[in-house]
């Protein structure tokens, strides 16, 4: 470089380097100390030469918005090996070079990216540490164009780790300990927070999980990724168990809103693209209430185009949920059914619980006089190794039984199950109703909350999803209904009171509105 400078007549006056650094990045330092010294005043030099204008940024619109900063204060870009003609044609020249350079680098990551696909589907780790209880273990693929080994790694259990992990596991899901718990027990990571994702992780269950697929891709058949700690089920079972401990967090301001379904409902738009969008209540003309109506947020906050959902009023779908709310669950007949599945239910796990917990009180007392033994051998031959190592194994097999007994005890007292007559779910079902026809907008809020998990709007309809699993034929599902709207016209253009009254019939009719 220096070379080229002196045969082209030019005296160098700083060189700016930045090894090892790819062109794409930015926040290069030496680059940023070139931008910075060349917006001095006066101009230090008359020129910036670089090797290549790839060195000097490959993203295009980087690339241009600098050499056009620098050009506008006088000085000249040029590039050593970028065979760029001095005439009216350089600029066509120079905008095409950095389409390629970006090019290339879009090419280049796209090719990384199908290498590392390609590694994953053959079975290898993609790169990084592995999880906590596997360990990568190198095995000859090929030869690199140097001649030279090319390594792939495969994941095997940490026979060091490997009782540890399948213990945390085994907490889980005999009684969903708790974190610190598992972690007094384990000692897996140096802080409890750190489980969170340990028990997050598909790779337990022998899928990997790589750039949003699920390796090997026949993994639906049975096939996996490595040696797995649980199965599948078990690992799905571990994440329903989770949510339980899990605390619904609700924004203050939703607590507050005097619209009905502020929280639950989503806008089924957005969600036919794979978005997650809460529909926000909003009034239109502060003197009209009946100009009230749901509103898609993305709509709200972006620009129009960004969702086609028309502007919803409250009553109508009001209406819609709480009709199906009271006509298909709090009823005397459904909820009967449904009370006696889950008593039927509580008493089958009251039973299974009482086994569980007789085979652990056994398991625990051998545990216990395990360790008697080994604490009387410490005290007669002192401690060793070997007798350290006996202990340790069998202190942590007694602190995890006891945790699991604590569990299962704590869940045998609350699945009692207490008989409630007829004429007690009917008074039950009588205040709820009651709640909803005439209760305060809070109080209807709750009673939602309660049963509905989610509301989904759509142009045409609502889908329904109910908190509870057990229905009156048993199912494990959540229950989802879906209810067809009336003519959904959205809030009408010159009209005060915004909205098509014509064949709405039902809980709370659109005059209701008026009077609140």
């Amino acid at each position: 470089m220096l070379d080229w400078c002196a045969q082209m007549g030019w005296a160098v006056d700083r060189l700016f380097v930045d090894e090892a650094l790819e062109g794409s990045r930015e926040d290069r330092e030496q680059f940023q100390l070139l931008m910075s010294l060349a917006r001095q005043e006066p101009r230090p030099v008359d020129g910036i030469a670089v090797w290549a204008f790839s060195r000097f940024a490959r993203n295009q619109l980087d690339a241009q918005f600098y050499k056009a900063d620098l050009r506008k204060r006088g000085y000249v870009v040029l590039s050593k090996i970028d065979d760029i003609p001095n005439n009216e044609m350089a600029p066509i020249y120079e905008a095409f070079i950095d389409w390629k350079n970006q090019r290339f680098l879009d090419d280049l990551s796209a090719d990384v990216k199908r290498g590392q696909h390609f590694i994953v589907e053959q079975g290898y780790w993609p790169g990084g540490r592995p999880p906590v209880g596997y360990i990568a273990s190198s095995e000859v693929i090929g030869q690199r164009h140097n001649g030279e080994p090319r390594l792939g790694h495969r994941l095997i259990k940490d026979d060091t780790l490997a009782d540890r992990v399948a213990l945390a596991w085994r907490m889980k899901l005999a009684n969903n300990a708790s974190l610190q718990e598992i972690h007094e027990a384990t000692h897996l990571y140096s802080k409890r927070e750190h489980y969170s994702d340990f028990f997050g992780n598909l790779l337990y269950a022998g899928i990997l999980v790589y750039h949003g697929v699920r390796f090997p891709p026949q993994w639906e058949s049975g096939e996996r990724f490595c040696d797995p700690y649980v199965t599948i089920d078990e690992f799905l079972s571990v994440q329903q168990q989770r949510e339980k401990r899990t605390l619904a967090q609700i924004a203050p301001r939703r607590l507050a809103s005097p619209y009905l379904l502020t929280g639950l409902l989503r806008c089924g738009v957005c969600a036919s693209n794979g978005v997650d969008v809460p529909m926000n209540g909003h009034q239109q003309n502060s003197h009209y209430p009946l100009t009230r109506c749901y509103r898609c947020a993305n709509k709200m906050h972006g620009r129009a185009v960004s969702c086609a959902m028309p502007k919803t009023p409250t009553w109508l779908v009001d209406e819609a949920v709480c009709t199906s709310l009271l006509e298909g669950v709090l009823t005397v007949d459904y909820l009967s059914v449904v009370l006696r599945t889950v008593q039927d239910e509580l008493a089958l796990a009251q039973t299974t619980s009482t086994e569980r917990i007789n085979i652990i009180e056994g398991e625990l007392k051998e545990q216990k006089e395990r360790l008697m033994r080994l604490l009387a051998v410490i005290e007669q031959k002192g401690m060793n190794d070997l007798i350290e190592q006996q202990y340790d194994r069998a202190n942590e097999r007694y602190l995890a039984l006891t945790a699991q007994l604590t569990g299962l005890r704590t869940q045998h007292a609350h699945a009692r199950s207490r008989s409630l007559s007829e004429k007690d779910v009917a008074s039950y079902v009588a205040g709820l109703r009651q709640v909803l026809l005439d209760g305060s907008i809070e109080q209807r809020q709750a009673v939602l909350r309660q049963f509905i998990a989610r509301v989904t709007l759509h142009r045409d309809s609502v889908t329904i999803e109910y908190t509870f699993r057990a229905g009156a034929s048993g199912g494990s599902s959540p229950i989802t209904r879906l209810l067809t709207l009336p003519e959904n016209r959205g809030l009408c253009v010159g009209d005060p009171w915004g909205h098509h009254l014509k064949g709405c019939r039902g809980l709370r009719n659109a005059e209701s509105y008026a009077n609140e």
